[in-house]
């Protein structure tokens, strides 16, 4: 029956076979299947082991790859600026208000600012550290969650499988709260399967706390979403039955309490300071205006996040799809229900909303990871049939597919390959491939999906490590801005962009960097001083025609031609300055 779980499973003991049902061997016993358990019999080991995948996952390109969200740099830039002005309650980028989310992420990149990097001129990746220590934090409470749920083993796969997902390593590169939502959210499950656990109907107050905390933390990150996670969650729980009283054990009404006297004081001066407009736009210009309508052309029918799935969850979808049947047939047991409960809810949700991106979902992900690493603990994930080697298969298409494109793309924009890249995305195909055989050959699961994260680190290395740092093109921003400065003598130069109006800009050439038109350029260096003006192609006839009616002298001083990403076509942008009046 539900939660009737033992306390040798409730924190990590060997999980147990259904009634009636004999235990199958782990298919790949032997060196692979002892060593995972000797790892996964220690916390520490355990621990460090997560610690140690992950960081080989997060860390290539961490501190090399420039802005390359739009959302990215609109958050870095508005924490820069709190740290400018000392404003840490309102919200901006330049002179606009963001108010799209709560203030949560903001204030950890700031404190990243201030404790790892030199404040309002910390580069990129030092505003990314929040997003790397949520997705670090991410992989270890799966395991931490899972340990209440399945057996030891089975939480160290979870954990492992977890910071290898290809989603988190992306989000654990970005400036953006995802990575730091994904552990608010994690800290609620975990505390909420060891509530929903217990015994008797008393209030679990050291867990609820711990789950309301979450709650209160994830609002400030990311609003009400962890809010429809967690309460779909809960509610599928208490309408699975066999376990009454969860609502009381989770201090519902002191844990309510907690959650909104942790959210209260900065709502009530943003609000004050807004004159209410953060409300308006956070929750009815961004997040329902998504739920009813397509936004940002993000549009997707419903099914996509189930077909991107095998990209986005890789290398981990294969194993889960493989165990859908153990899964389907035991959907009782504690580890699957509970996962059933907090990932198919949320799922459907954003399935069935008009905006999609790929990360709305993330926040089922540890769910499905506990649920790919108990079919592979219960030697359940086995290849069957021509359907099952086209799923198993998935391990092998993915990095063949990077790996093919990758220098594809390279070569389009540089005119060249990425040499040593390319060795290294062969070395992931090659892992790619004996995990698949170990699989779909050899039938031992645990020992393919362990090659397959030697598979993801090689990936990894090679995407962000080295072939994306060394694509020039994609570099506008930082280039323009090293262009500027070497074409004047001062060393504190003031620059505007004209026909080209992307958020890493402002984040790379500064704050006030306006972002104008062709008449709006030629203004700016008529005021005179340190300027330099960057103007794309598109801007240059009505720059040219506007300075010569404020009759000043420009001098083009080079150019800077690369891709924007941002909105993907081929830009070239010209540097200019007054001739009158440059130093």
């Amino acid at each position: 029956m539900t939660g009737q779980h033992t306390n040798s499973t409730r924190e990590g003991g060997p999980a147990q076979p259904a009634a009636g049902q004999p235990r199958r061997e782990l298919a790949g016993g032997g060196f692979c299947v002892s060593f995972l358990d000797r790892i996964a019999a220690s916390r520490g080991l355990s621990t460090a082991a997560i610690i140690i995948v992950a960081l080989f996952c997060f860390l290539p390109g961490l501190t090399s790859i420039d802005p390359v969200d739009r959302d990215e740099a609109r958050f870095a830039q508005a924490s820069r600026q709190m740290l400018e002005t000392g404003d840490f309650v309102d919200i901006r980028f330049q002179d606009q208000t963001r108010y799209k989310k709560p203030i949560g992420i903001y204030w950890l990149q700031v404190a990243a600012a201030e404790i790892v990097g030199d404040g309002a001129a910390s580069p990129i990746w030092v505003y990314r550290l929040p997003s790397l220590l949520g997705a670090l934090a991410a992989a270890l409470l799966t395991w931490w969650t899972a340990l209440a749920l399945a057996s030891r083993r089975a939480a160290l796969l979870a954990g492992l499988v977890m910071a290898a997902s290809l989603l988190l390593v992306v989000e654990a590169h970005l400036a953006k709260t995802d990575a730091v939502l994904l552990a608010t959210v994690l800290l609620a499950h975990g505390a909420l399967a060891r509530i929903w656990l217990a015994d008797g109907d008393r209030p679990y107050l050291g867990l609820a706390a711990l789950f309301w905390t979450a709650i209160g933390l994830g609002i400030l990150v990311k609003g009400p979403i962890i809010l429809l996670v967690t309460g779909l969650t809960v509610a599928i729980l208490m309408a699975a039955g066999g376990r009454r009283g969860l609502a009381r054990r989770l201090a519902a009404w002191r844990g309510l309490a907690w959650a909104a006297a942790l959210v209260a004081p900065w709502f009530v001066a943003i609000t004050m300071a807004s004159g209410g407009s953060f409300v308006a736009e956070s929750v009815g210009g961004d997040m329902l205006a998504k739920v009813f309508s397509v936004r940002e052309s993000h549009g997707a029918p419903p099914g996509t996040y189930a077909l991107l799935l095998f990209i986005s969850f890789w290398p981990g979808a294969a194993y889960l799809a493989l165990g859908a049947p153990f899964i389907r047939d035991n959907g009782r047991r504690p580890a699957i229900l509970f996962s059933l409960a907090w990932a198919l809810p949320t799922w459907i949700v954003f399935e069935l909303i008009a905006t999609k991106l790929p990360h709305y979902v993330l926040p089922t992900y540890p769910a499905l990871a506990i649920l790919a690493a108990t079919s592979i603990d219960e030697g359940a994930v086995r290849v069957r049939g021509w359907l099952g080697h086209v799923v198993g298969f998935n391990i092998v298409a993915v990095p063949l597919g990077f790996s093919i494109g990758v220098p594809i793309l390279f070569y389009l924009f540089e005119g060249r390959l990425p040499a040593t890249a390319v060795g290294v995305f062969l070395c992931a195909v090659i892992a790619a491939t004996l995990a698949w055989w170990l699989l779909a050959v050899k039938g031992r699961a645990a020992t393919s999906v362990v090659t397959s994260l030697a598979a993801a680190t090689l990936l990894y290395i090679g995407m962000f490590g080295i072939a994306f740092p060394d694509m020039t093109s994609i570099r506008v921003a930082s280039r323009l801005v090293e262009a500027g400065r070497a074409a004047v003598s001062c060393s504190e130069p003031e620059f505007a962009v004209a026909g080209l109006g992307e958020p890493s800009l402002v984040f790379a050439a500064g704050t006030r960097t306006p972002l104008t038109g062709g008449d709006g350029a030629a203004d700016f260096l008529a005021v005179g001083g340190c300027r330099v003006a960057f103007v794309e192609l598109r801007a240059l006839q009505t720059f040219q025609s506007r300075a010569e009616d404020l009759g000043i002298s420009v001098e083009k001083k080079g150019a800077v031609s690369g891709y924007n990403i941002g909105r993907p076509r081929p830009v070239t942008l010209e540097l200019y300055v007054n001739r009158d009046a440059a130093p």
